[in-house]
């Protein structure tokens, strides 16, 4: 019952991830495990260093990490990073412009996704 607490209260999608993992006993092992990803430490690191191929690095793994677990608003503000982040041959982000504005996005729903493993 857990699993259905915490996927409704950060959004998520469970039913998709059932399809994919087949047992509640892996999506909870594999979302408990999503806690010692540094996906999120490497994005927020990278940016801060402005090293833009590791920011991108960070936010795509993050994209899929949250993708592949049914974390539907992680999902959907780390895809908005990664596109702005994504480097073009010359090594220019397509919108560095919308990073600052992405950013809180991606923390709250980042923050909320931790805070729902919780409850597991």
């Amino acid at each position: 019952m857990s699993l259905e607490i915490a996927y409704a209260a950060m959004g998520g999608d469970l039913e998709t991830v059932r399809g994919r993992l087949l047992t509640d006993e892996r999506i909870e092992k594999f979302a408990k495990i999503f806690l010692q990803d540094t996906s999120m430490q490497t994005l927020e690191s990278a940016l801060e260093a402005g090293d833009l191929p590791e920011a991108y690095r960070g936010a795509h793994t993050l994209k899929g990490v949250s993708r592949d677990l049914g974390f539907t608003p992680l999902f959907e503000a780390a895809a908005a990073l990664s596109d702005a982040l994504r480097l073009d041959d010359a090594g220019v982000p397509a919108n560095m412009e919308a990073v600052p504005e992405l950013m809180p996005a991606v923390r709250d729903a980042y923050a909320l996704v931790v805070d729902s493993i919780a409850i597991i």
